[in-house]
């Protein structure tokens, strides 16, 4: 803030920034923590300022998580350590309020602990705290919540409770048996026994207190009653007066013993009580963020101000409905002239960006849209309102020159200091005086503070300032909306265009005369008349436009929805499709195999019968219907699973060209592709997974290529004619049997005698899986470990029935 104090308190109090600070003080829960609100100093860097927002977005994750932080409304023990620390005996009530510090500095560290790896900046204060929960508990075991020291403290005090508590019972009986006797029924005054002095007496009658032989202890106000302690009773009055002696004693040594305990953790349970004053403070500011409805905005080292749908934080705390305006000063602006009607929002659009510039110095979040941002502003100045003041002579022209002065002054003095961005408000600049005067004064004062390297917000009705921006590249215009049809403002600040001031109009909707209204109207220049009309009509255009643009933007979204829900349907029935394919697949897969083995036993049968020829054609017939089904039930398995890989099928979606993938196309441009006697090169964005074509009756087989797919079914690039290979590795166990089965069942549709699994040594799970299901497969003839030249113990050979 200002070095000059009286300027600081002036722009704090035009800006209402102390409203603000009392509005976090009442977040606060503790009387500390209100006290430090309210002397909250600002960042004077861009690095704590970015210190300061990490930490109020992180207590505001601490505040939304599973975990939060307790309410920190604890007690002011300053005092209390102040007395302590000079050896004073504390009271229970003083050692209570110690213990309620000492548990809440217990479960702020646990919670901050457990938040620790999403609050890298708040967990230094949880590192900060002292966990003191021993010392609570020695407390907490001799003083209860209400602050009185327990009977169970100690034996020995519970031992002399009890004999205190006993003689007194015996007391009452005795007092009792009295005040129901006839001996005593005349000379008492009442039916009732009373305590004086630590002593039990009876209430009796004046005029026959020589009746009751005792020690008179008191006298009523009116002499009417004397309290007597009949003389029978003094030895048990005066066991009863020692017992309460010792169990005070015993009382003072307990309370004198805490104290010494506490006094030794005095500078700890000190720094436990400034870091949470400072979590109460945090919790305040990011309740009071939530509250505004304000988020984290990007700070920055450069002189800039994007603030996109920014709402003035006071008015969010007042009004339910706030209208929120976007601000945007940068590259080579200085100069932000704000025009347009009185009582339009001029003055509120200034004190809102004076006010965010010093919020995000405090760590507070703005209330406008996340992607804006600010730099940090060292200094901000404000000369806004009535400057007016009797007492000094001063009028209100008069008020704001000295302003200015003691304005360019400051400026001067941190420029040769080199003490960062200076942002400077200016409500009406060069009013009160002669308008001609007051706009050239007006000029003046803003083109030097821009050349200062100032940033300067400014509100004005002078034309010759809306124009501005047509003469200095470092102004630029924005204007406060006014609405013609209902003649009244919006409140919306329009960027880039000048606004007019609307005073004949704003007098009429007032209630001003007709006949006065036309007249001034007849006074005003043409140009200036022309002037007003131009920036009206502009006005109006920005309206219609933005009002356009909403409708837009309500449309897009609406078509962005609709497309997302009908794709949503899409991939829903999609995925349908293929799990009911699959399904059928597997279903077709089980019936298949039973179908085989049927079909197994009938050929052997043809075969004995000697009727080979009528084998084979059942043999063929069977096939065929096997890949007719397969066919029909096959679908892309790029579909289900993954991108094309190396040995697959594909089509190239644009030439409609098929072959096999003979490359991984994994961080490649372009790959290979297999198509009949040419080899294609193309991108693999472009391709598609297909299944393996049949191949057609007489063609030659392609050569054989062993792969493997993630889909439960494995292909082949052509039917196998003497031997399979099967590749395991790296599937589960579970679908490396799937394979197996697929394969068997491919291998015996064929006619193909062997096949050869390479499952890897490995763990030798699969190995063993592999191997104990071939124990119990029908198809299979005998099972063998792979020859050396085969892949020895990483494969295994199966020899079909």
């Amino acid at each position: 803030m200002p070095i000059d104090s009286s300027l600081s308190y002036y722009t704090n109090q035009v800006l209402e920034w102390p409203k603000l600070l009392d509005a976090l003080g009442q977040e606060a829960a503790s009387s500390l923590g209100k006290e430090r609100c309210a002397s909250l100093s600002l960042a004077q860097d861009l690095a704590t300022a970015l210190s300061l927002q990490a930490e109020t977005k992180e207590m505001m994750t601490v505040l939304e998580g599973d975990y939060p932080l307790p309410l920190l409304a604890f007690p002011d023990i300053r005092d209390i350590l102040l007395r302590v620390s000079k050896e004073g005996m504390l009271d229970g009530t003083d050692l209570r309020d110690i213990s309620l510090v000492l548990g809440l500095g217990h479960i702020a560290k646990s919670v901050l602990q457990y938040h620790a790896e999403h609050c890298p900046t708040l967990i230094l204060h949880g590192q900060v705290l002292q966990d003191l929960a021993w010392v609570k508990r020695s407390i907490d075991h001799c003083i209860d919540p209400h602050g009185e020291l327990r009977e169970t403290a100690t034996p020995e005090l519970l031992e002399l409770t009890h004999k205190s508590q006993a003689l007194r019972q015996t007391m009452r009986r005795k007092l009792e048996a009295m005040l129901a006797s006839q001996e005593y029924e005349e000379p008492l005054q009442e039916k009732f026994f009373a305590e004086r002095e630590g002593r039990y007496v009876i209430p009796v009658k004046s005029e026959r207190q020589h009746e009751v032989d005792g020690i008179v202890h008191d006298i009523s106000s009116s002499g009417a009653t004397v309290f007597i302690e009949p003389r029978h009773l003094i030895e048990l009055n005066n066991a009863i007066k020692f017992a309460d002696l010792q169990v005070a004693q015993e009382t003072r040594r307990i309370l004198q013993d805490l104290s010494t305990l506490v006094m030794g953790y005095v500078s700890a349970i000190q720094e436990n009580v400034m870091e949470l004053i400072k979590l109460d403070c945090l919790m305040a500011k990011a309740k009071l963020s939530k509250k505004l409805q304000g988020v984290p905005i990007k700070l920055v080292s450069q002189q800039v101000i994007r603030l996109y749908q920014a709402r003035h934080p006071l008015l969010m705390l007042t009004k339910e409905v706030v209208v929120s305006n976007s601000i945007n000063i940068e590259g080579n602006t200085r100069m932000f002239i704000i025009s347009g009607p009185n009582a339009g929002g001029k003055t509120v659009s200034l004190k809102m960006v004076g006010l965010i510039a010093l919020m995000v110095r405090m760590g507070l979040f703005p209330p406008c849209s996340p992607d804006s941002e600010i730099g940090l502003f060292h200094q901000v100045y404000a000369d806004i309102g009535d400057t007016q003041d009797l007492a000094k002579d001063l009028s209100s022209f008069s008020g704001h020159i000295v302003n200015m002065i003691g304005l360019l002054k400051d400026i001067a003095d941190r420029s040769h200091a080199k003490s960062g961005a200076t942002l400077v408000l200016l409500d009406e600049v060069g009013s009160s005086t002669d308008p001609v005067e007051g706009a050239a004064l007006a000029e003046a004062l803003l083109c030097h503070l821009s050349q200062q390297g100032c940033t300067v917000l400014v509100t004005t009705h002078y034309p010759s300032l809306k124009t501005l921006a047509l003469r200095n590249p470092m102004a630029r215009n924005a204007s406060q909306e006014f609405n013609l049809e209902t003649l009244s403002p919006t409140y919306r600040l329009l960027d880039g265009i000048p606004g007019g001031s609307s005073a004949l109009e704003i007098a009429g909707r007032l209630g001003l005369d007709r006949e006065i209204l036309r007249h001034a109207e007849s006074l005003i220049e043409r140009k200036d008349h022309d002037l007003q009309q131009v920036f009206q009509s502009l006005q109006d255009s920005q309206r219609r436009l933005d009002e356009d643009l909403l409708k837009a933007a309500y449309l897009r979204d609406e078509a962005h929805r609709i497309h997302q829900e009908a794709e949503a349907l899409k991939q829903s029935i999609q995925q349908q499709e293929r799990e009911d394919r699959l399904r059928y697949r597997k279903q077709w897969q089980r019936e298949f195999s039973q179908a085989q083995r049927i079909l197994n036993q009938q050929l052997d049968a043809l075969k004995h019968e000697k009727t080979p020829a009528k084998a084979r054609t059942v043999q063929q017939t069977f096939s065929s219907l096997n890949q007719q089904t397969l066919e029909q039930l096959s679908f892309p398995q790029g579909d289900i699973v993954k991108p094309a890989q190396e040995g697959d099928w594909v089509e190239i979606e644009s030439l409609g060209a098929k072959g096999i993938l003979l490359e991984d196309p994994a961080g490649k441009k372009l790959v290979a592709i297999q198509a009949g006697s040419r080899i294609l090169k193309t991108s693999p964005r472009g391709l598609r997974v297909i299944p393996v074509p049949a191949r057609r009756a007489g063609a030659k087989a392609p050569p054989q290529r062993a792969y493997h797919t993630h889909s439960t079914v494995f292909e082949s690039a052509g039917p196998m004619s003497y031997q399979e290979n099967l590749d395991v590795r790296g599937f589960r166990v579970e679908e490396c049997l799937e394979r197996v089965e697929s394969a068997l069942d491919r291998a015996m549709a064929s006619q193909t005698k062997f096949v050869k699994v390479i499952h890897g040594r490995g763990t030798g799970a699969l190995q063993a899986s592999i191997r104990d299901y071939c124990h119990s497969s029908p198809y299979i003839k005998m099972f063998r470990a792979g020859e050396a030249s085969e892949g020895g113990e990483g494969v295994t050979i199966i020899e079909l029935k």
